[in-house]
């Protein structure tokens, strides 16, 4: 019955070598726990935290080392430069002058200027931001030292003047940046007097630190402009340390004038007093190279991208000033050297707060005004207005003189340069990028803005007197003449890939690394065509010639000959019949597959059917910009070249 049975009575032993008790009703104390009991999870643990435990063992001496030796290193940095301010007090206490309370007429100037090296050269060794007492010996050695240089009458007696004299610059520059609660007015006072002597004295090398210099020099202007009025006697205004760097002409001029144009001109409110002083002293042609450079979108340091849209406003608004009041007032229409590139710059700046401008420029107008060119205008929010100084000198810019001069202003800076050619679309491009920008800020006086550049001109020279040209003439030339028009004449499907660079179809338009400049002078003279026409009676329209004749009347000069009208036509049919039929493709979205058959709309099956509807309604294409210019959407252009195309039909 039981074969098992042995005839033991002894409980079989069990024999277990994971270390677990099998009796889960037994407990345990972890006190009385043995070694034993551990499991294998726990016993490498326990090795990986004892071998962590040796490695911090095995590391802790090297490290005592490391610490000891920076410690060592500090204590006795430190205990130099004390053994180097006794020595350089123990120099100074020798000169009866000798009082750091002394005003600069009382102190006398170094016996020998190697008496002034050697301490200069002391003072930049142990000098630190990080001891207050340090400020009063720069105090004390730039008394002496500026009367060294009015008594010696010398800016540095020899190359080896120049680095220490750097440092210098550099730790005065940081003793003002660092040390504002323990500084004094006396101490800014005499601090701003010694950067204004180094300006003068090293100013390549102080242009190397431009950057950090204006910061300063621009909290400084902003804490006393809001401050209170300095006492009698006190010269705080550091209006005299700014300009002092720009006057120079070195090697490093365009590091002065950037790390000026991005520390001081992006401040808000400078005082008029300061603006004036700038704009005697500035050169508006190295300031317009310098922001040409740092509104460049290849730069690292494009403003675009380290400003705000209200410092980048005020910058607009002090170079506007600044080319304005820089011209000669005799000849308001002169061209100066800066022109070309301060429509490239103003450009940039523009484009970049085309939707500030439009939007604060005057509030409530635009809230109840609605664009009729830009209908996503009623959607922006209503933001702060312009202050009034901004508001002031950006409305400048909307007047019959200066936006009828733009094209004097291109043309004769053509010549100056030397470029003999009758048009050329790189400078066009500059021209139309400003016109057009100025049509998206100011939509409401659009009509004003087109009938201006309509009514400007330029000059040619024909064997004698020099002929006005002009302007619609001038902007078809140049828009006859880009690669975009051509191809587009010939085939409606190249409109595809020069309006999307992005789109499958790009026949003959992948070599074309100017294509945004070519639009944007065929836009510039999409936008005047109009009004040209509006003005023009079927008569001069009819009898345009290519030469115009100065007694005739402008609008009959302005007429195209009718063989350039004709092919104006066809590539208006071409880009328009492009941009109607192959919508979907320039947005680079794919037409939906649509999946109901005919038999689903007599089955009743309206679940379907209206998927298929949403499905279409998502991938519905949205607009694109063109030319990099926002604002210039499919949609836009769309209807712009239909009404041109209308307007050009309806003539008999």
């Amino acid at each position: 019955m039981f074969p098992s049975f042995t005839g033991s009575g002894r409980r079989p032993r069990q024999i277990n070598l994971s270390g677990r008790n099998p009796n889960p009703f037994a407990a345990t104390s972890a006190s009385r726990q043995s070694p034993s009991s551990h499991t294998s999870q726990n016993t490498v643990a326990h090795a990986q935290a004892e071998r962590a435990l040796r490695q911090q063992e095995r590391r802790r001496p090297p490290a005592a080392t490391r610490i000891q030796r920076s410690w060592r290193g500090h204590r006795d940095r430190r205990k130099t430069r004390d053994d180097w301010r006794r020595e350089w007090d123990a120099w100074e206490e020798a000169d009866p002058t000798w009082d750091k309370a002394a005003d600069s007429e009382e102190i006398s100037p170094y016996r020998s200027q190697a008496d002034c090296l050697r301490q200069l050269i002391l003072l930049t060794h142990f000098a630190s931001p990080r001891e207050p007492t340090d400020l009063d010996r720069l105090k004390h050695f730039s008394r002496r030292y500026r009367n060294c240089y009015l008594h010696w009458r010398t800016t540095c007696p020899s190359e080896v003047w120049v680095f220490p004299l750097f440092r210098l610059g550099k730790l005065s520059v940081s003793m003002l940046r660092e040390m504002q609660p323990h500084i004094t007015p006396s101490h800014v006072e005499e601090l701003l007097e010694l950067l204004h002597t180094l300006a003068g004295t090293i100013p390549e090398q102080m242009a190397t630190h431009s950057k950090e210099y204006f910061q300063v020099l621009g909290d400084l202007l902003e804490q006393y402009q809001d401050g209170p009025a300095p006492q009698h006697g006190q010269r705080l205004s550091p209006d005299g340390p700014i300009v002092a760097l720009l006057r120079p002409i070195t090697a490093r001029t365009q590091d002065a004038y950037e790390g000026f144009a991005s520390q001081i001109l992006c401040r808000p409110a400078l005082p008029e007093a300061t603006l004036r002083l700038i704009l005697s002293e500035a050169r508006i042609e190295d300031l317009a190279l310098a922001l040409k450079n740092l509104l460049s979108a290849a730069s690292s340091k494009s403003l675009l991208r380290t400003q705000s849209s209200d410092e980048l406003m005020w910058l607009a608004a002090y170079f506007i000033y600044l080319h304005r009041f820089s011209r000669p007032k005799q000849e308001p229409r002169s061209v100066q050297g800066s022109d070309a590139i301060y429509l490239t710059v103003f450009s940039k700046l523009l484009s970049h707060l085309a939707v500030d401008i439009r939007s604060r420029i005057d509030p409530p107008a635009t809230a109840a005004v609605l664009d009729r060119d830009d209908p996503s205008s009623s959607n922006e929010p209503l933001r702060q207005p312009l202050p009034s100084f901004v508001r002031h000198e950006i409305l400048t810019l909307i007047s019959q003189d200066h936006v009828s001069g733009l094209l004097a202003q291109a043309a004769a800076s053509a010549a100056q340069a030397g470029d003999t050619s009758a048009i050329g679309v790189s400078r066009a491009s500059d021209l139309a990028v400003y016109a057009l920008t100025l049509l998206r800020a100011f939509p409401r006086r659009g009509d004003e803005i087109r009938m201006w550049l309509y009514l400007g001109s330029t000059s040619k020279q024909a064997k004698g007197p020099e002929l006005p040209i002009p302007a619609i003439k001038y902007y078809f030339n140049a828009a006859s003449q880009t690669s975009v028009y051509r191809l587009i004449r010939e085939e409606p499907g190249n409109a595809i890939g020069l309006l999307n660079p992005r789109a499958k179809r790009r026949a003959n338009t992948a070599a074309l690394p100017d294509r945004d400049q070519q639009w944007q002078v065929i836009m510039l003279f999409l936008e005047v065509y109009p009004i040209v026409l509006k003005v023009m009676d079927d008569e001069e329209f009819l009898t345009g010639a290519a030469s115009s004749d100065p007694s005739e009347s402008w609008t009959r000069q302005s007429a195209l000959p009718l063989t350039q009208v004709k092919n104006l036509t066809l590539f208006l049919k071409n880009l328009a019949f492009s941009m109607y039929w192959n919508t979907s493709e320039i947005a680079g979205v794919e037409e939906p597959e649509n999946k109901n058959s005919i038999a689903e709309y007599f089955s009743g099956n309206i679940s379907a059917i209206h998927d298929n509807h949403a499905d279409a309604r998502s991938s519905r294409p949205q607009d694109v910009d063109i030319a990099g210019l926002p604002g210039m959407t499919i949609s836009y252009v769309k209807g712009m070249v239909t009404g041109l195309l209308r307007m050009i039909y309806e003539r008999e």
